[in-house]
């Protein structure tokens, strides 16, 4: 195995890396999508994979009528949505060298249907964008087929499994309208990922 580490922050994990990514935080989708772009530009993607399970006509109707409904159309409908992201662009965002980017595209592109990735939810919910970085990653994901696959990423219902915390901290003793607010009286959980929003807007400050 091969592991790839884009926090921006020494960790256990990025200790035991073959390569560090410490991208500046925020801007990993920036790396992302320019590994995604070598991959297409490269065709080191999962085509067979992706030509099956990705909704591309559907894509070319609404986004590229002017297209041709052909896979090859897709294909260079992608590669003209991801031309920005070229390693030289990634690094003047992220910090991370080109050729530390075209590394690590290309274990990607060796790993096939092995790949697999993990995105901390805490960083995801913390960082304004955050949530549409792990949604860049998990393309990488779908660009290489490895769903459901020895090595890869199983679907969250294959083998749910929670650990019980040894030490829990108590729950809180008071409502808290910045991790819950009034806005959502149709969901429930699991909605931290609007307290950057919440604090741009003013609503609160966070000691630490």
């Amino acid at each position: 195995p091969f592991l790839v580490n884009c926090l921006s922050l020494t960790s256990n994990t990025s200790a035991k890396s073959d390569l560090w990514l410490p991208a500046n935080p925020g801007t990993e989708g920036a790396l992302i999508l320019a590994i995604a772009r070598y991959l297409i530009d490269h065709k080191k993607y999962n085509r067979t994979y992706v030509e099956k399970w990705v909704n591309w006509e559907q894509y070319l109707e609404a986004m590229r009528p002017d297209l041709p409904r052909t896979f090859d159309a897709f294909e260079e409908a992608l590669q003209q949505e991801y031309e920005l992201f070229t390693p030289e662009y990634a690094e003047s965002e992220t910090g991370v060298p080109a050729a530390q980017i075209l590394e690590a595209a290309e274990a990607v592109a060796q790993a096939g249907t092995a790949f697999s990735t993990h995105s901390w939810r805490a960083a995801a919910a913390g960082h304004l964008w955050g949530w549409q970085i792990t949604r860049c990653l998990y393309l990488l994901v779908v660009l290489m087929g490895a769903i459901g696959e020895p090595g890869g990423v199983n679907l969250h219902v294959t083998n749910k499994f929670v650990p019980k915390h040894p030490n829990p901290p108590p729950p809180p003793d008071y409502w808290n309208e910045l991790l819950f607010p009034k806005e959502f009286p149709l969901a429930f959980f699991e909605m931290s990922f609007l307290l950057p929003h919440f604090l741009k807007e003013g609503r609160g400050r966070l000691d630490t």
